[in-house]
């Protein structure tokens, strides 16, 4: 028999709280009594701690924590170059200080968000998002900076509402539409109604199209603006639903989804790994669980830091 993905995660809250400068005398005789209440949980640390390749030295710190000051501090070295990158890394990643200082909303990592607006319309803003608003007597301007939003307009014919994302201009002539920025480009989805969409080119003049209910458009400063194709609106925006859909999509394109709802990092290291096809409906509140559910189904294994930083792989 084999641990369960609930043990393996005991495991590595375990391995993540003894590591810590913070562990306590108790901490360890806790960790005693659960490595010897099931065969099990103690065959999940040995694999974890045999996956680290240090199994001799975390043992020998859960026992007798005082007395390999010289190898701990050696340990600790090794590990402080990775630590800090890693550090740097979610600092650029989780920190984009200048979007924040331009939005006038924004979205955690996980969090949703609806945003009444002045003149009546709805902003319904997806993780990781960040919106600037303008709307006064004279306009109604808005720009998403990142993530995802719908909106859901209210009419008014003297002020056309318009949002700005990347090189495009976004116009209602419709009640409710999403905007997603996705890497170097954009996915514009009509759920009602219509919109008309305009995207700047650094040679030539601007693209135009209009864009029908249950229709979608994408747009990027190196690939233009492409016909309108029609689309599963559902599917679309299931995220306010709390769900992710997936129909025949790459697995790399499935964890760069779920990168946007954890408050961490998920990488892939081989090619061949990221083109294995999934389908399925998730949810968004447990991407780790989505996780796990994707490592048994496709047959992977992952290198775990903690929940924070999981690289899967064959």
């Amino acid at each position: 028999m084999k641990p369960s993905a609930a043990i393996k995660a005991a495991a590595r809250d375990w391995w993540t709280r003894l590591d810590s400068d913070t562990a306590s005398a108790r901490d360890r005789a806790e960790f005693d009594r659960w490595l010897a209440a099931d065969p099990l949980h103690k065959q999940a640390h040995d694999q974890l701690c045999s996956l680290w390749g240090e199994l001799d030295a975390i043992k020998i710190r859960v026992a007798k924590p005082a007395a390999i000051a010289p190898k701990n501090a050696l340990w600790r070295w090794q590990w402080a170059v990775p630590t800090l990158a890693m550090g740097c890394l979610a600092l650029w990643l989780f920190s984009p200080l200048s979007v924040l200082l331009r939005a006038d909303f924004h979205t955690g990592f996980g969090e949703t968000r609806d945003i009444r607006l002045s003149d009546g319309s709805t902003a319904h803003l997806n993780s990781d998002t960040a919106l600037a608003v303008r709307i006064d007597d004279g306009q109604r301007q808005l720009t998403l900076l990142k993530g995802e939003a719908w909106f859901e307009v209210s009419p008014d014919k003297a002020r056309p509402f318009q949002v700005h994302a990347e090189h495009g201009n976004i116009t209602a002539l419709g009640t409710a539409f999403n905007v997603r920025l996705r890497d170097s480009r954009t996915e514009v989805s009509v759920t009602q109604h219509s919109l008309a969409v305009d995207v700047e080119q650094a040679h030539g003049p601007a693209l135009h199209a209009v864009v029908d209910e249950g229709q979608q458009v994408v747009y990027g400063s190196q690939t233009g603006l492409s016909a309108p194709q029609n689309i599963d609106t559902q599917a679309v925006t299931a995220w306010q639903r709390g769900q992710l859909v997936f129909e025949n999509r790459p697995l790399g394109e499935v964890v760069a989804e779920l990168n946007r709802y954890h408050r961490g990092y998920l990488l892939i290291n081989d090619a061949e790994i990221t083109e294995r096809r999934v389908n399925g409906v998730f949810r968004t509140d447990q991407p780790l669980a989505v996780l796990d559910a994707l490592e048994i189904s496709l047959k992977l294994h992952s290198t775990r830091v903690g929940d924070y930083l999981v690289l899967l792989h064959r």
